[in-house]
């Protein structure tokens, strides 16, 4: 008489779930169902380098169903686990039900800001791909702000050196440097918008 498989939930994908899984799968009297929100395993020591920008997302992140691909009795579904039922031993998510001898639970760990999550706004956390690459956007921006900033600098030298009137020098500054429309700079200093671009030219023929 044939024995009834036992069936085996793992929830999630990381080190201990797919670990879990491939040690199953060398048993023959068991099925195993992965459950993860994601369909790839995500190699997170790494995350710091994309975060830099020093590797791309795909160098750290490898589908769950290559890593388990000659597991013959493991099958991945991916999707959100909404609901355990212990007694019933059933797991409910936005897959439908699936019943199980065998939990096990492997979702790792998340971020805490003990108490003050309105620190995440400056600080995120790096445990997710999207939060690499959330941080890496923040730093090259603030890289090319760095780069954007440099030639303000060398602008404003360049009026430094100019040898104009105090206001005229003021209205360049406001236009060149501050980015300020000609329009607005010259009605408030007193001065004709065509005076303040013909300084604005003069110093870019000179300087």
């Amino acid at each position: 008489m044939l024995r009834e498989r036992k069936q085996v939930v793992i929830v999630g994908a990381g080190f201990a779930g797919i670990n879990a899984a491939k040690r199953l799968s060398r048993r023959a009297d068991i099925d195993t169902t992965v459950i993860d929100r994601r369909n790839y395993h995500l190699f997170q020591p790494l995350l710091y380098q994309v975060a830099m920008a020093g590797l791309s997302p795909a160098e750290i992140a490898t589908p769950i169903r290559g890593l388990l691909s000659s597991a013959r009795n493991t099958s991945v579904i991916q999707g959100d686990v909404r609901t355990i039922d212990i007694g019933a031993r059933e797991v409910t998510g936005d897959f439908g039900t699936r019943r199980y001898n065998y939990l096990v639970l492997a979702t790792g760990a998340i971020h805490a800001y003990f108490g003050h999550e309105e620190w995440e706004e400056d600080a995120p956390g790096l445990k997710t791909l999207e939060q690499a690459t959330e941080i890496r956007r923040r730093v090259l921006t603030a890289f090319e702000l760095a780069e954007h900033q440099q030639q303000l600098v060398r602008r404003a030298l360049r009026l430094m050196q100019a040898d104009f009137r105090p206001t005229t020098w003021k209205a360049c500054w406001e236009v060149v440097v501050s980015e300020r429309p000609a329009t607005e700079v010259a009605a408030e200093l007193g001065m004709t918008e065509g005076a303040v671009r013909t300084a604005i030219y003069r110093m870019r023929q000179r300087y």
